[in-house]
């Protein structure tokens, strides 16, 4: 369904689908929501004025922060007991239902937005208002006619910014369907798509679907390295971890191996396994190349840098703007059409093994590309 046929009730059910508020705070989340992304808002819109043209990504992210907002404010409905349609109905004073669309509801902007001032100032008194009642007073019969006073002079912003409701309630759905799908199938491997031209990839130059890694730390003159084997050949060079602080990126080849498994892609490891797509030049030089490998590597520091010094033990979930930073970097290349649920699962993946290899120094780590995962095996009693 396009962006542009979504109504106010398909938005609410893609809300409930995707709200993850605990129910016993589910009131404080949804204000606090509105509070933090309409200060998401106004902090672009400054920036916007400081920076001027230069301030290249100024558009996309007003509308997804919009979405965002808007996400907040249907939870806050949910969480008031009254249907998304009420809210808006109290916010531009005309009767909407379920089926109405957000084209209905944007065509009556330009009248609401006459009745106030500067209307990102404005927004924020509304939304600073509706969380300072909740401190005070929690859920009481005026919170619903104070939240309609903010989604009224929200939607007054949007539209002096030139705001398209259904654009930014479309990059919220999109957004959460790739994050919080309704099925987790994963993509064919670029190795099995068509090949320019319509050929394919030869047996030789594909990913191997089911590969054995051995990694073995080793000290050399009172110095750490870690040594990996497929079988018995040695692949790549023994590595350190190339900092002052030892923090076990020494390791991280692993890394290459979850998205090779679970995405069905690594410039770095078909470098290493000398599995380039050397028949098709256009694959070689584009999605293989040396600029693929370093966006590879800067992926890998990108999360390592984010993950200390926990690693993600006990996580269940990546933050969304580090999974929104990483479908930036591969912008252009083959990856770009992964979902962010694939990118989060092969991150925690990643890390589930990382976690086990910096234990126990050394283990065997098998890559099934059948099984889109890779698992862990202890070589320590061996």
């Amino acid at each position: 369904m396009t962006a542009a046929k979504q109504n106010i009730g398909e938005f609410t059910l893609q809300i409930v689908r995707t709200d993850r508020r605990p129910p016993s705070d589910a009131l404080r989340i949804a204000v606090l929501g509105v509070f933090g992304e309409l200060g998401s808002l106004m902090s672009e819109v400054k920036k916007e004025v400081r920076e001027g043209p230069s301030y290249v990504s100024f558009r996309d992210t007003l509308i997804e922060e919009s979405g965002d907002l808007l996400w907040y404010f249907g939870a806050l409905a949910l969480s008031l007991d009254r249907p998304l349609s009420d809210l808006f109905s109290a916010a531009v004073g005309q009767i909407f239902t379920e089926q109405s669309s957000f084209e209905e509801v944007e065509a009556t902007l330009p009248q609401i937005e006459k009745l106030i001032g500067d209307p990102w100032l404005h927004a924020g008194d509304t939304a600073g208002n509706l969380a300072a009642h909740v401190a005070k007073h929690g859920h009481d019969a005026q919170l619903f006619d104070l939240a309609g006073m903010a989604l009224r002079a929200s939607l007054a912003a949007f539209h002096s910014a030139e705001i398209s409701l259904s654009a930014a309630i479309g990059h919220n759905i999109s957004k959460s369907l790739s994050r919080f799908p309704v099925s987790r199938k994963p993509l064919v491997l670029y190795d099995e798509r068509p090949a320019p031209c319509g050929g394919t990839i030869p047996e030789d130059e594909r990913i191997p679907r089911f590969l054995p890694f051995e990694f073995n730390e080793v000290e050399v003159r009172d110095k750490k390295y870690v040594v990996q084997k497929v079988f018995t050949i040695k692949i790549g060079d023994p590595l350190t971890d190339n900092i002052a602080d030892q923090d076990d990126y020494r390791f991280h080849d692993v890394f290459h191996m979850a998205y090779a498994a679970i995405l069905g892609w690594s410039p770095v490891l078909r470098a290493l396994l000398k599995v380039k797509r050397k028949s098709y030049p256009v694959l070689d030089e584009n999605q293989d190349g040396a600029r693929a490998i370093l966006i590879e590597e800067g992926i890998s520091t990108l999360v390592f840098n984010h993950a200390k010094p926990h690693f993600f033990a006990g996580a269940s979930g990546v933050d969304y703007r580090l999974l929104s930073t990483i479908k930036e970097f591969v912008r252009g290349y083959e990856v770009s059409d992964q979902p962010l649920w694939a990118w989060e699962r092969a991150i925690l993946r990643g890390y589930d093994v990382f976690r086990q290899l910096a234990t126990e120094r050394r283990g065997r780590v098998t890559m099934d590309l059948s099984r889109r995962d890779i698992t862990f095996e202890s070589l320590t009693d061996r």
